[in-house]
């Protein structure tokens, strides 16, 4: 049995005051439940034809340039007020992290859209398939 439980309810008047509010609905491995974002800033989603918004990757934290992109780009933003500084170093660090880790990305996306193919499914082959997928996304992204 599914049930979705994933809504927001808000007012004419919120929506009209407050215009660049999405929602997105969130998928996890780690449950069968799904958590809702909900993004309040003006160019939240898609700034452009297939671009998406900045997503850190929880792999960076394993490598030291990681870090050094985040001081260095934190100390050239400084004087640009706090929503541009962390603006200037997301767009460093994708730009750092895209060259380094584009492999895995595409690793991580095809196996998640193999996983998405079993869900659902209650046999015993697609139930083991997919905790054998769930395993191989969890070294992945270690």
């Amino acid at each position: 049995m599914e049930e979705r439980l994933d809504k927001v309810l808000v007012t004419n008047e919120w929506r009209s005051m407050v215009t660049g509010a999405r929602v997105v609905n969130l998928r996890t491995r780690k449950s069968d439940h799904s958590a809702l974002f909900l993004g309040i800033h003006e160019s939240f989603g898609r700034s452009g034809p297939g671009r998406r918004g900045f997503r850190f990757e929880m792999a960076w934290l394993h490598d030291e340039g990681c870090r050094d992109v985040v001081e260095q780009s934190w100390q050239e933003g400084r004087g640009q007020g706090l929503q541009n500084c962390i603006q200037y170093c997301g767009n460093r660090l994708t730009r750092w992290g895209g060259d380094r880790y584009h492999k895995y990305g595409k690793r991580i996306n095809e196996l998640t859209r193999e996983q998405q193919r079993l869900r659902g499914r209650t046999d015993p082959v697609s139930l083991a398939e997919f905790q054998r997928l769930e395993q191989l996304l969890s070294c992945t992204e270690s």
